[in-house]
């Protein structure tokens, strides 16, 4: 069987559309930055096969390439100075050696993490019968996962040997009627029900919904688990491949931007709230200010705070409260990594440094907030009885809130599992925990 012949329009195949620059030298009119007669006196002098390189009209910020033994490399100008610049024969050197010495271990794990995105696919149809069967299913996946293909593109017959190579059954989770919801984040104009991929995880299709700056739409659909064809789990994407028409009851998904909320915010004075709340965030509090639990993410956390302070109802003492455990939540941390103890550390640096002053009363709430931010909220419920307090409940149900405010902002590592947010109108704030994040319009810049 001809791998290559699998895919089903050639018009995809990408390496067919390099151009050998020989060709192109025999034309009367050249592109522009093509220096032929140069290069060919360049590359002779370095050693390297000027048949190796071609002309690419579809990279029009890189029209020219160099594609050998599945290496390839995006080069501006053919010219010498760019060449020379680029250090070209040294990146050739290097990328074929990476691709090579995987070849030679049988490292094929490796050997398509490190492969043009572009290429990959062909790679893999052309390896096909090198890669050991218990990888085949596998690599495969991931390698269409990261190309522009849908797996309409792709003959039947050849899915159905992939398929045959799936070492066991899919582990997803299915409902009693052995359906599985997914989602899409959908920025194209073909319909979505057209759609071959889709995901389990719902911030996932936001993330893509506004891929390139385009503001597309997110959907919501089901599909039975004997309709998937697979499940990818690329870059936690969790991604599911289907052919199209297999996902039923496809419906948009509405949810609240910040270009809905900013006027609100606006008249009830929470911007300038949190305008007035940044000067109290310092650089010199945290152990790495620039990381994941810096600057730029208590800064979301203390708008969030805000957000939901004012959409549950919370009074302005009970919204300070919130608003003074986002500022310092994470000022105790060493590390970022899993460190179920830096709520207390948090805590500590606090009175050390006398950051507040408050009554008794709401400094044991702060406390509590603080310090038990960072486990689960069973084994928090049952240390509530060691802070002091009139109202238990009450604190608890702060306590929640502000872990909604922090936990939205899991979206930055990737890592935002909706089942864990507590309130609805955490639910409601996953696109703008998105443009947060994005932060295209300034708001949680520095103040």
């Amino acid at each position: 069987m001809n791998m290559r012949e699998q895919i089903r329009n050639q018009m995809l195949i990408y390496s067919d559309a390099l151009v050998p620059v020989n060709e192109i030298a025999r034309m009367p009119f050249r592109p522009n930055r093509f220096r032929y007669e140069e290069c060919l006196a360049y590359l002779k002098g370095i050693g390297k096969d000027i048949t190796d390189f071609y002309f690419n009209k579809f990279t029009p910020f890189s029209w020219f390439a160099y594609w050998r033994d599945y290496v390839l490399i995006d080069i501006p100008a053919f010219n010498p100075h760019t060449l020379e610049a680029m250090f070209i024969a040294q990146v050739i050197d290097l990328e074929t050696a990476r691709l090579q010495t995987c070849l030679q271990k049988e490292d094929y794990t490796s050997f398509f993490s490190l492969i043009d995105s572009r290429i990959a696919l062909e790679a893999y149809l052309e390896l096909f019968p090198r890669i050991p069967d218990q990888n085949k299913y596998r690599l495969f996946w991931y390698t269409f996962s990261r190309s522009n293909l849908k797996l309409e593109d792709f003959s039947p017959e050849f899915i159905h040997i992939i398929q045959s190579y799936r070492p066991g059954a899919l582990i997803i989770p299915l409902d009693e009627q052995d359906y599985v919801k997914t989602y899409r984040g959908h920025i194209l104009n073909n319909p979505v029900s057209q759609a071959s991929t889709w995901t389990l995880d719902i911030n996932t299709a936001i993330c893509f919904s506004r891929r390139h700056q385009i503001k597309g739409r997110v959907f919501q659909g089901k599909i039975h688990r004997d309709r998937i064809v697979a499940n990818v789990k690329y870059r936690n994407f969790k991604e599911i491949i289907c052919f199209p028409g297999d996902v039923k009851e496809i419906e948009e998904m509405k949810f609240l931007s910040l270009a809905d909320l900013m006027p609100q915010l606006e008249q009830h004075g929470l911007i300038k709230q949190y305008r007035d709340y940044c000067p109290l965030i310092k650089k010199e509090y945290f152990h790495k200010w620039g990381g994941i639990h810096g600057l730029s993410h208590t800064r979301r956390v203390l708008f969030l705070s805000l957000i939901l302070s004012w959409m549950e109802g919370l009074t302005e003492t009970d919204q300070d409260l919130l608003c003074q455990a986002a500022i310092y939540h994470d000022i105790g941390r060493s590390n970022d990594n899993f460190d179920p103890e830096h709520g207390r550390e948090s805590y500590k640096k606090i009175l050390r440094n006398k950051l507040i002053k408050a009554e008794v009363q709401q400094q044991e709430m702060l406390r509590f907030i603080i310090e038990n931010h960072c486990i689960s909220d069973r084994q928090a419920r049952q240390l509530l009885t060691n802070y002091g307090g009139n109202d238990p409940e009450h604190l608890f149900k702060l306590y929640l809130i502000f872990k909604d405010a922090d936990g939205l902002d899991r979206i930055r590592i990737n890592d935002l599992d909706v089942k864990q947010l507590r309130t609805p109108s955490a639910h409601k704030l996953l696109l703008v925990a998105r443009e947060l994040l994005e932060d295209t319009q300034g708001i949680v810049s520095e103040a």
